[in-house]
């Protein structure tokens, strides 16, 4: 028996997480073909067959299960060795990271980045707003944190967390509406939205969906301006839910709309992402990201 690869232990470990080969070769960037010939490798060097391959998916073998849990728990060191090293590299990381991300999401990192300073003093941290993606293959930004799966190979993502939105007004023009709100008639209720050329939104299709409902009176063409038009009574707006706990004057009508959620995926090219600054960054967002799915803040 040859010595096995723990890269193709890996892929192993992604075969048995996806149930496909597309999925797998997805997640890795790699063709079914290219991947199915890895696993023929590790079968090879292992001396038994590890899954069965099938039309609908892959099952493991008896002894191909067992690898799993070893390369899992594998895993799970490797992955522990990474962490202590980061904690040591901590003070030692310094330099630029530039994120390119969008309005809602540009707000939720720049009010959490305080803390990072403290753990990480030699970083600086370059938030650019946009919703144009930037490129990252020509290193116009460091990361990318967008609500949607890049398609390029060439780069390493991970998906992140879930934002979440709900429909919110200021106190005193919830409490003035609550009976309207009780029974959901929105005929004589006032609305904040996007303009036109951001009617497309999906936040602002579902607002203008809603039965009866007058078109938003107040129109912004930037998502911080809904927010500042809510918090000032001008009407009810779609905002995402961590920014109600920033602010004690706004109140939800309707605390989450599940059909808006969002998933979060950072990406970054490969060649960064065992650089010190950058690991510090993306660990910090992932945890930023964790404590809002638990605590909605």
């Amino acid at each position: 028996m040859k010595h096995a690869n723990w890269d193709d232990l890996r892929l192993l470990l992604l075969v048995a997480q996806e149930g496909t080969l597309r999925g797998a070769g997805r997640k890795a960037g790699l063709s079914p073909a290219t991947l199915s010939r890895k696993l023929d490798d590790l079968e090879e060097a292992l001396g038994q067959k590890l899954v069965e391959r099938f039309q609908g998916g892959c099952v493991p073998t008896a002894f191909g299960a067992d690898i799993i849990a070893w390369a899992g728990q594998m895993g799970e060191i490797a992955l522990e060795i990474e962490r202590t090293r980061d904690r040591q590299d901590a003070h030692g990381a310094s330099g630029l990271v530039r994120i390119n991300t969008d309005e809602w999401l540009s707000y939720f990192l720049t009010t959490r980045f305080a803390r990072f300073h403290d753990a990480y003093p030699n970083v600086e941290v370059e938030i650019v707003t946009s919703h144009r993606p930037y490129s990252l293959t020509r290193r116009e930004a460091d990361i990318a944190v967008r609500p949607y799966r890049p398609e390029q190979l060439d780069l390493v993502t991970r998906r992140i967390g879930t934002l979440s939105f709900g429909l919110y007004g200021s106190r005193d023009l919830v409490r003035r509406h609550a009976a309207d709100l009780a029974q959901q008639d929105w005929t004589r209720m006032p609305f904040v939205g996007f303009d036109e050329p951001r009617a497309e939104f999906q936040s602002d299709r579902w607002l203008r969906a809603l039965p009866g409902a007058p078109a938003p009176w107040l129109r912004c063409s930037y998502g911080l301006g809904i927010l500042d038009g809510v918090a000032h009574g001008a009407g009810l707006g779609v905002l995402a839910t961590f920014l109600a706990a920033d602010h004690e004057g706004i109140v939800p009508a309707i605390p989450r709309i599940p059909e808006l959620d969002q998933e979060i995926w950072l990406s970054m090219h490969r060649g960064l992402r065992t650089t010190a600054r950058v690991r510090a960054v993306v660990d910090f967002m992932e945890q930023a990201f964790a404590e809002y799915s638990e605590t909605g803040r």
